[in-house]
């Protein structure tokens, strides 16, 4: 029931001609606050990813960076997330790789903050 976020989430559904299914709207205040390597769950839940092949984040805020980490290797990319910035893998990309946002050193760290909306659905033309 949040105007800002319901147009947002709509134009992702547009925009890559997908059924959403679910979403997630998170807040990082400040640079303290990180997300850990993981694999979403159509990646390990069978039942889930029967509805769910395609991921969508859109960055806004404080440039952070999108990790991926390759399941088997352990090797490592990041991708900066500017201010209005949005990113998508498919399952695929799910499976082989894990993805987070990285801890930042406190030495490094400052007071502003970036939201993400993350969206979950199915996409046809994977």
């Amino acid at each position: 029931q949040v105007p800002t976020f319901k147009l947002i989430v709509d134009e992702i559904a547009k925009y890559f001609h997908m059924d959403i299914k679910s979403t997630r709207f998170n807040l990082y205040k400040d640079t303290n606050d990180w997300k850990p390597f993981h694999h979403d769950a159509a990646a390990v839940k069978a039942h889930i990813a029967s509805l769910q092949n395609f991921t969508v984040g859109v960055s806004l805020g404080y440039t952070r960076e999108i990790a991926f980490e390759n399941a088997k290797t352990k090797t490592t990319i990041s991708i900066p997330l500017i201010n209005c910035s949005a990113y998508a893998f498919s399952k695929d990309v799910n499976v082989n790789w894990k993805h987070g946002i990285p801890q930042i050193h406190n030495d490094k760290m400052v007071e502003e903050g970036r939201i993400s909306i993350i969206a979950w659905g199915k996409v046809n033309e994977i």
